[in-house]
């Protein structure tokens, strides 16, 4: 309340100008005004003074005819004192409109008419001589009053007046232009606050309003720029379809109300979590979408994943299913937006929380081949690994990382679609074999005993004889060696180099990754510039050195570090690297 009576010097200002100009405006008008009034008052007084001038010569030059005629008669004289009587009674007349009640010259021609009409008469003579010379007298007194009062109305001189003309004429002059700049600035203002209100009404036609994010015709403008400035500037970005999971069963159950809120709910989480990456947009009545400018593949996964944290906590339960595309190349608009269609749709039918999109999970392939998995054993895979990431404490998600890592290996090692599908779901199933192991073992912080390691050694052999049971003896076979190891020290089997399969050797690097990025029971995350050069150490004797260059480039092209480290969980993580009280493969448990 105290700065709402606070006045700057430019507020004030621009408060008065308005008024000065008002001011001065209506002092030049009145400064006109006033000099209209005295030409107009000089106007009339001239032509008094011209009436009775010549009232007086007509009254004085009929006086001298008569007085001529009258001494020696003549009828041209008559005659031409009546026409001068006719002259003199209508300047009288005059005289009876031109003054006003009080004038001196009032009423003389009803006074005097009679006689001075009769003037060519001799025997009216004297008579129309005496009124003659009271019209001349009348006139001659009210000239020399005009006179005077012409000199007390003359105007003043000195250095005051031409004081007093100057500040009319500068008002003259700057009052109108004071005046139009005051209408021009309040046209100005009136024209801002249009466009203001033209700007809202715009920002309402895309803003969705139940949860004030942008709407469908947002989307698409925004999608379009992005689209545009990816071909200008090889910029890429990542497109995230987002679907609401049981709005139906909520609207149902406990009406539309309840299925608004839990959209506000969603809204604002994914506002909160996106900020200023990228824009966010509500699509359809349970569809939401995320356009996030310059970001790769895997920044959109880190992003899913926080997503799928916090709607989590603000919801209660499973909220969203999100697929994602990313565009490095030429795409177009409906390609990206089929892409994170189809890796939405993975996502909802496989229970999983996020997919990014690769051409394996095109319908296509899934058509044109007919070894790939079915909808129901990719379901199971992916119910199987949401059951071992919650056996095992610490590792949230983690099968679904290392199933994304597995794909980005796969794809810079020009592994065909169809191969991609198949090592994704390879990746995804890896820890399958936990199940069979103890709680006590995962989850020891200490390092394990001699039998406790040949326990956890079996999970391989064990995950085998799952994926072999669920028909999947391809992802069987790979799953039972991605703990072996270049110089033949791994196990189950003990193969070396190329005996083991390269889907496994991709395995090994991502899970082996993941493991050092995230955070265990029985050791500290370390960062990504860490576990890469952990990696590379090793590159040649426990990992392959092609899977591992293949990772390298996966980080080279992640935007930043928190779109590596913890995917899972939704965080970074920079702590040293602690000495291990085992090899590396046995650190990670994996």
């Amino acid at each position: 309340m105290r700065h709402m009576f606070t006045l700057s010097p430019r507020r004030l200002g621009r408060a008065l100008s308005a008024p000065a100009a008002i001011a001065l405006t209506a002092l030049a008008c009145l400064w006109v005004v006033n000099a209209a009034i005295e030409q107009h008052t000089d106007s009339a007084r001239f032509a008094r003074a011209d009436l009775l001038q010549e009232s007086i010569d007509l009254a004085h030059h009929e006086r001298a005819l008569i007085t001529a005629n009258k001494k020696n008669y003549s009828a041209a004289r008559a005659k031409q004192i009546d026409t001068t009587s006719g002259q003199v009674m209508k300047l009288l007349r005059a005289a009876d409109g031109a003054w006003g009640t009080g004038r001196p010259m009032k009423g003389l021609s009803s006074r005097y008419g009679t006689d001075i009409l009769l003037a060519d008469a001799p025997a009216h003579g004297a008579r129309a001589r005496a009124a003659l010379a009271a019209v001349e007298s009348t006139a001659a007194s009210a000239l020399a009053r005009e006179r005077a009062d012409a000199l007390a109305d003359r105007p003043r001189e000195g250095f005051l007046v031409d004081i007093e003309i100057g500040a009319a004429a500068l008002a003259a002059i700057e009052g109108p232009l004071l005046l139009f700049w005051v209408v021009r600035r309040h046209r100005r203002r009136v024209e801002r606050t249009h466009q203001r209100r033209v700007d809202q009404l715009a920002a309402q036609a895309r803003t969705d309003t139940l949860t004030r994010l942008g709407n469908r015709r947002a989307f698409e403008d925004d999608l379009g720029l992005t689209i545009a400035n990816r071909s200008e500037t090889a910029q890429p970005f990542t497109l995230l379809a987002i679907d609401l999971d049981g709005l139906k069963k909520i609207n149902d159950r406990a009406g539309h109300p309840a299925g608004d809120t839990q959209i506000r709910k969603v809204g604002d989480s994914l506002r909160e979590v996106v900020g200023a990456d990228g824009g966010v947009y509500r699509t359809g009545g349970d569809e939401f979408m995320v356009i996030l400018p310059g970001r790769r593949a895997w920044h959109g996964l880190n992003l899913a994943a926080r997503i799928d944290q916090v709607t989590r906590a603000r919801t209660g339960g499973r909220a969203v299913s999100i697929g994602l595309t990313e565009s490095i190349e030429t795409e177009g608009r409906h390609l990206l937006m089929n892409q994170a269609d189809i890796a939405l749709y993975e996502a909802k039918r496989t229970r999983l929380s996020a997919v990014a999109y690769h051409p394996g999970l095109s319908p296509a392939v899934d058509g044109d081949r007919d070894d790939l998995p079915s909808h129901e054993q990719r379901a199971l895979a992916a119910a199987l690994a949401r059951a071992v990431d919650a056996k095992d404490a610490g590792t949230r998600s983690h099968s679904e990382t290392v199933a994304q890592l597995c794909v980005a290996i796969g794809e810079r090692l020009q592994i065909d679609p169809t191969g991609l599908e198949r090592v994704r779901l390879a990746g995804l199933l890896h820890d399958v074999g936990k199940i069979g192991v103890a709680d006590a073992i995962l989850q020891k912080p200490e390092a394990l005993a001699p039998e406790e390691l040949s326990a956890m050694t079996e999970h391989v052999e064990i995950g085998h004889a799952i994926l072999l049971a669920a028909e999947l003896p391809i992802e069987a076979h790979w799953v039972l060696h991605h703990h072996e190891r270049i110089d033949g020290r791994g196990y189950p089997s003990g193969l070396s180099a190329a005996a083991i399969p390269v889907e496994s050797r991709i395995i090994a690097v991502a899970d082996a990754f993941e493991a050092m990025t995230g955070t265990r029971p029985y050791r500290e995350a370390v960062s990504v510039e860490e576990a890469i050069v952990e990696l590379r150490a090793n590159a040649g004797t426990q990992f392959d050195t092609r899977c591992v260059d293949a990772l390298v480039d996966v980080v080279n092209d992640a935007a930043t570090e928190d779109d590596l480290v913890g995917i899972a969980h939704g965080g970074r993580f920079k702590a040293p690297l602690f000495s291990r009280r085992e090899p590396l493969v046995v650190a990670a448990r994996t």
